[in-house]
């Protein structure tokens, strides 16, 4: 595969990725965790909303970007990298802000569920997402910024 059409396709990824991930977890599968859950307050829900909405936003923005430019260019690619990850940067910095958790303890409705852990190390599955969905975000935009190799004739 050609250098830049992978590059490209690894954009397509996360931007794929930063729509369809969270609406998919936290709108159907933890449903009753955030928007059906009635511990939470409308106004806690209205966030909840908001980062689906951001989401959305920034991955199509993702792939407009992708679509709009006929070549691969460092600026483009990198605009598509921010644009696909940085709902990723923003749910992992959240974890760090004081009262904040990537589980769910104490839940009125689920309950305190248990976070996997491996070798003494909790394993957030949302934290795995967003660090999978950077990378490949980085992944492309480093294959756009490699300098193309040059044919050796003979």
């Amino acid at each position: 595969m050609h250098r830049d059409s992978l590059a490209k396709g690894l954009l397509v990824v996360a931007a794929l990725s930063t729509i369809i991930v969270p609406i998919v977890t936290d709108a159907i599968l933890l449903a009753k965790g955030h928007m059906s859950n009635p511990a939470w307050l409308p106004h806690a829900k209205l966030h909840c909303a908001m980062s689906f909405f951001a989401a959305v936003s920034l991955g199509g923005a993702a792939l407009a970007v992708l679509k709009v430019r006929p070549v691969t260019d460092r600026f483009s690619m990198g605009l598509s990298a921010f644009l696909g990850s940085a709902f990723w940067v923003g749910l992992i910095a959240a974890g760090f802000w004081p009262g904040t958790s990537y589980g769910f303890l104490n839940d009125p409705v689920l309950g305190n569920t248990p976070v996997p852990n491996v070798a003494g190390i909790d394993i957030y599955p949302n934290v795995v997402a967003a660090t999978i969905t950077i990378a490949i975000a980085i992944g492309g935009y480093w294959l756009t910024a490699q300098p193309t190799p040059k044919r050796q004739y003979r």
